[in-house]
């Protein structure tokens, strides 16, 4: 069951972060590809832009559900989901992002639905885009007071799913500004539509890019969508509460003109093996990526789980090692962007803040990304890559490009076990 819960999240993820073809995910122990919902103005119609009916709730109603207790060790449960619902419409559109927002502007769209179901992660629900403007696709439950059973994670919970939806764009579009969110206890949604990643994130609020500012270098950089295209949504929640909780996405795709559209974003997915952080055991894993082609980063960061204490990007270039990303927070994984407008911070293992290099991150043919993780195997259990948030480990590159491409075939550095760890213990 282990071995085919890696096979899941390597095909899946084999798109995380870029957007050009790629395989869609496979099955997992506890996958099925469930029918899936329309984003449109009824579950089976799919115009753009608008959905169907939230689920019902009365406010502040409490779950039905009896909260249980948390296991020191949770281990995933076997189940299937049920048929994603209508998608979710909440009463107002969201506004068009700005082109360019003012400081004060630049913030995440957070409860816009006024929803009150008892459940956590309320706050995350956002409203639609314009029907002209873009849709939503929304996969959770049809109703928060009987919501459906394989909707509900009760304590203890671990599992990845596929479940499939249909676009809701009416005709072939292109697309670059996305929105994601998630209730509490997701890992990771990995978006797929006819074999082609059409967005995902490991964050439960994340803009792509962030705020919808699009720097002018980016401007012609667009992604297409043919209408009413199968979408399959890899989702991985968990569940280390002592209360129940929901799995629930609200992703927006925002439209983009086809005529601005020059030039369209790569994936960069590369893996390391991990099979060196043996139980109980302080270990560094990392590989080498060659780079092929002219071109630029638009934003790099590492897929791990719970066991990472940070993860670290370098660009090499003309025998030079620079440090672009460290990240030391697999909780709450950050994601840096590259570009001519956003100035990251400066990463401080003290602090555990996230930071790397600004600007344009120029690649060109040569090139390597290196990049590693820092793993602490306080477990009884020799970790090797499965798809288990706290007993075992991954250590993958992702991110997108333009031009240039980050191949997935790349040499592994030799594993190091830690004696004075880069980053401080809580």
């Amino acid at each position: 069951m282990r071995r085919l819960a890696v096979l899941s999240i390597l095909t899946a993820l084999a798109a995380c972060g870029g957007e050009e073809a790629s395989s869609p995910p496979v099955g997992s122990p506890t996958t099925t590809v469930s029918p899936g919902t329309t984003s449109g103005t009824s579950p089976a119609a799919g115009s753009a832009g608008s959905a169907s009916s939230l689920p019902t709730s009365p406010a502040g109603q409490t779950p039905v559900q009896t909260p249980g207790t948390t296991p020191a060790n949770p281990t995933p449960a076997v189940s299937t989901p049920a048929m994603p619902p209508s998608a979710a419409m909440p009463s107002t559109p969201a506004p068009t992002p700005a082109a360019n927002p003012a400081a004060g502007e630049k913030k995440l769209a957070m409860d816009e639905c006024g929803l009150k179901t008892g459940y956590a992660g309320d706050e995350y629900c956002i409203n639609a885009p314009p029907a002209d403007k873009g849709f939503q696709l929304h996969i959770g439950p049809t109703s928060y007071t009987n919501p459906e059973a394989k909707y509900v994670l009760q304590p203890g919970d671990e599992n990845v799913v596929n479940l499939t939806a249909v676009s809701g764009n009416d005709k072939d579009v292109m697309y670059f500004y996305r929105q994601y969110r998630m209730r509490p206890g997701s890992h990771h949604v990995i978006l797929n539509a006819d074999g082609k990643r059409i967005g995902g994130t490991q964050n439960l609020a994340r803009d792509n890019p962030d705020f919808g500012i699009i720097p002018p270098e980016n401007q012609d950089v667009g992604l297409p969508l043919a209408a009413h295209s199968q979408i399959t949504a890899n989702m991985h929640f968990y569940n280390f509460t002592d209360k129940p909780i929901i799995r629930e996405l609200w992703t927006n795709y925002w439209y983009k003109d086809p005529a601005e559209v020059k030039e369209a974003a790569k994936s960069v997915f590369s893996m390391t093996g991990v099979t060196a952080a043996v139980a109980h055991s302080h270990v560094v894993v990392g590989a080498s990526c060659p780079v092929q082609g002219t071109g630029r980063a638009l934003s790099l960061y590492g897929h791990r789980h719970l066991n990472n204490v940070r993860f670290s990007i370098w660009h090499t270039t003309a025998g030079k090692k620079n440090l672009v990303f460290e990240d030391y927070d697999s909780q709450h994984p950050g994601i840096l962007e590259y570009n001519s407008l956003t100035t990251n911070p400066a990463a401080n293992p003290m602090t555990k803040t996230t930071g790397g290099t600004s600007g344009i991150l120029d690649l060109k043919q040569g090139d390597t990304l290196d990049f590693e993780c820092e793993i602490v195997n306080d477990t009884d259990k020799n970790f090797f890559g499965a798809n288990e948030a706290s007993d075992d480990e991954m250590c993958i590159l992702v991110g997108d490009t333009v031009g240039a491409q980050v191949t997935a075939g790349c040499t592994p550095i030799t594993a190091r076990k830690v004696t004075t760890s880069t980053v401080p213990a809580d």
